[in-house]
């Protein structure tokens, strides 16, 4: 088990990395899921719809050089986007 577990980490730590950039904003729900609808009207493409609940949502938009993930969360009242490589 232990061997199992020392190459799942060597594994782990030879992949590549990624430059990842979160940044937070307090904001309606409501407020919140238009964001995502004007995102899509501006890069022209609807969003990859990861999860979709009355209180959270959470999309993808593949971009050329990474993604953008965008998640909506009402009890938090946020919406958070992180930018990928």
């Amino acid at each position: 088990m232990r061997r199992i577990i020392m190459t799942a980490i060597g594994i782990l730590i030879s992949l590549p990395t990624q430059a990842v950039e979160s940044q937070a904003v307090s904001m309606s729900f409501e407020a919140c899921l238009a964001k995502i609808r004007s995102t899509a009207a501006q890069l022209g493409m609807a969003p990859i719809n990861i999860a979709e609940t009355n209180d959270l949502r959470m999309v993808r938009f593949p971009t050329s050089d990474g993604s953008v993930l965008i998640t909506c969360s009402r009890p938090d009242g946020k919406m958070v986007v992180t930018k990928s490589d």
